[in-house]
C-alpha cells in the first residue's frame, strides 16, 4: 500500500471556540458558555495534527440572558481571537440570532462588517431555536448576501430542526447566497439528499466534517461534481475536544482522487472563498500553488 499523499496546506473550516459540549458534559466552561481556551492551545492542536490554520467559529451554547449583548460580545470574541494570531486563525466568522428582532440583527450586522471586519456569519440553528428554514433565516441571509458576507450552517444528520429539506428550502430561495454546509455527511442517507441538494443548488458548498465514510462518499461527491465545492472540515476543536484524530483527513489523503482536487479540498478552495486569509497566513501563492 501506497503512502498517503500530502497537500502544500491543509486549512480547516470547521472550529468551535467556545461552548458546544454537544451534551456530554462540561469541560471546566464558564458558566456563561463563552471562556475559551488561550490560543496558544488551538494552535498546538493545529501542529499535531499537520494544519496549517484553521477558520473559527462561535461555539452556540453561550449564554443569552441579555440579548443582543450577549451575541455581540461573542463576536467580539472570535473577532479578536482571530486577530490574536492571524497567521493561524485568518478567518472569523459571527453571528445573528434569529430570534432577535431584524433591526437588532441588522444593525448587528452592520457592526460586524465596519468595526470587526468579519469575514462571514454561521448559524447552528438547532441550538439557536429555529428551524434552518424558518423565516426568520431567511432574512438573516439577505443581511450576509447583501454585505458579501458567506452563510456557515449546520447540518447534522440526528437533527430535525437541520434536515436536508431546510437547507434546500434556504438555498433554493437565496440563489446569490453562498452557503456552506457543515457536517452534511454525518450520515449514509443524509449523504443521498445532500447529492440531491448539490445538483439542484450550484451556490451551496460543502465541508467534509463528521463524513460518514462508508462506500467513499467524498470520493462519489468529487466524482459527480468536481472538488470544487467540498472544504475541508473536521469539527475537531470544541469543548470538549471531540477527536483524538481527524479521520477524515487519512480518508481523503489515501484516496484516489487527482492530487489537484485533494489541493482544492484541503486548502484552494478555502481561500478562494476567503481570498483575504492569504495575506493573513503569509503565503506566497504562485506558479504551481496558484488558487486560481
Amino acid at each position: 500500500m501506497s503512502e498517503p499523499r500530502t497537500t502544500l496546506h491543509t486549512i480547516d473550516t470547521h472550529h468551535h471556540v467556545g461552548e458546544l459540549s454537544l451534551g456530554v458534559g462540561d469541560d471546566g466552561a464558564g458558566g456563561d458558555g463563552t471562556a475559551i481556551r488561550p490560543v496558544e492551545v488551538h494552535a498546538e492542536m493545529l501542529d499535531r495534527f499537520g494544519f496549517t490554520a484553521a477558520c473559527v467559529i462561535p461555539g452556540f451554547q453561550y449564554d443569552r440572558t441579555y440579548g443582543i449583548a450577549n451575541t455581540r460580545r461573542v463576536n467580539d470574541g472570535i473577532a479578536a481571537y482571530r486577530d490574536s494570531m492571524p497567521s493561524r486563525f485568518p478567518v472569523a466568522l459571527g453571528t445573528l440570532e434569529p430570534l432577535h428582532t431584524v433591526e437588532a440583527c441588522r444593525q448587528e450586522a452592520d457592526r460586524l462588517v465596519a468595526e470587526l471586519d468579519i469575514d462571514g456569519l454561521a448559524w447552528h440553528t438547532r441550538y439557536q431555536g429555529v428551524f434552518l428554514s424558518d423565516r426568520r433565516m431567511h432574512a438573516l441571509v439577505d443581511l450576509a448576501t447583501e454585505r458579501g458576507l458567506p452563510c456557515y450552517v449546520h447540518l447534522f444528520a440526528e437533527s430535525g430542526m437541520e434536515a436536508p429539506w431546510s437547507l434546500l428550502d434556504l438555498a433554493r430561495a437565496h440563489p446569490d447566497a453562498t452557503i456552506v454546509a457543515l457536517d452534511g455527511f454525518s450520515g449514509s442517507t443524509q449523504t443521498r439528499y445532500l447529492m440531491d441538494i448539490a445538483e439542484r443548488c450550484p451556490n451551496v458548498l460543502f465541508d467534509t466534517a463528521i463524513a460518514f465514510p462508508l462506500m467513499r462518499p467524498l470520493d462519489a461527491f468529487v466524482d459527480t461534481f468536481g472538488s470544487e465545492r467540498l472544504l475541508f472540515g473536521t469539527d475537531s476543536y470544541a469543548r470538549p475536544v471531540p477527536y483524538n484524530t481527524p479521520s477524515v483527513m487519512h480518508e481523503l489523503r489515501a484516496s484516489t482522487m487527482p492530487q489537484t482536487d485533494l489541493e482544492n479540498i484541503l486548502w484552494r478552495n478555502f481561500l478562494r472563498l476567503f481570498p483575504q486569509a492569504v495575506n493573513r497566513l503569509g503565503l506566497a501563492i504562485d506558479g504551481d500553488a496558484t488558487i486560481s
